[in-house]
């Protein structure tokens, strides 16, 4: 952020991306497109054109001009690299996250509402409520509250920034 670069973009790292971005366009409307089949609408208008060398195109908008890139791919030693020409929203990353979690055999964690985040790790849940309220969590059965000591059945309330481990 707020860094010049006297090459185009990506910097020093085009070689890692596989391509080079000259241009910035502000679309007429939100950014919209589609990433393995599902669609995404962003709040936003502004995206990087970009000119792939080596990188491979995963997604490209809709309803702008010439159908431009938003998710590009490229392997660079061992692994991949990937690029989105947009400012990160949850509406483009949710897509690209599934796609990558069905590409690399990850399994999916526990569904929480917006702002909470679970990993299941050794049979125990780890819920962590990042919002500014207290919120409902659907759980299966009964568990215990391993930090509270509270037994839960069928919904777990976190407090504001609350975190519990169940069991």
């Amino acid at each position: 952020n707020n860094q010049w670069y006297n090459t185009p973009l990506p910097g020093n790292l085009s070689d890692v991306f596989g391509l080079k971005t000259h241009e910035f366009y502000n679309n007429p409307s939100p950014l919209t497109g589609a990433i393995n089949g599902v669609e995404f609408k962003t709040s936003i208008n502004f995206y990087e054109v970009l000119e792939a060398s080596t990188a491979e195109v995963l997604a490209r908008f809709s309803g702008t001009e010439g159908s431009p890139s938003v998710v590009t791919v490229n392997r660079f030693g061992k692994g991949k690299a990937i690029y989105v020409a947009a400012q990160t929203q949850p509406s483009v990353l949710q897509p690209l996250y599934r796609q990558l979690y069905q590409e690399l055999g990850i399994k999916r964690g526990p569904v929480t509402p917006e702002g909470v985040y679970a990993r299941v790790v050794n049979g125990r849940i780890l819920y962590v409520n990042t919002n500014r309220k207290s919120v409902e969590i659907d759980i299966e059965g009964q568990k215990k509250g391993v930090l509270s000591g509270k037994r839960w059945s069928g919904k777990l309330q976190l407090e504001s920034n609350g975190v519990e481990v169940l069991e």
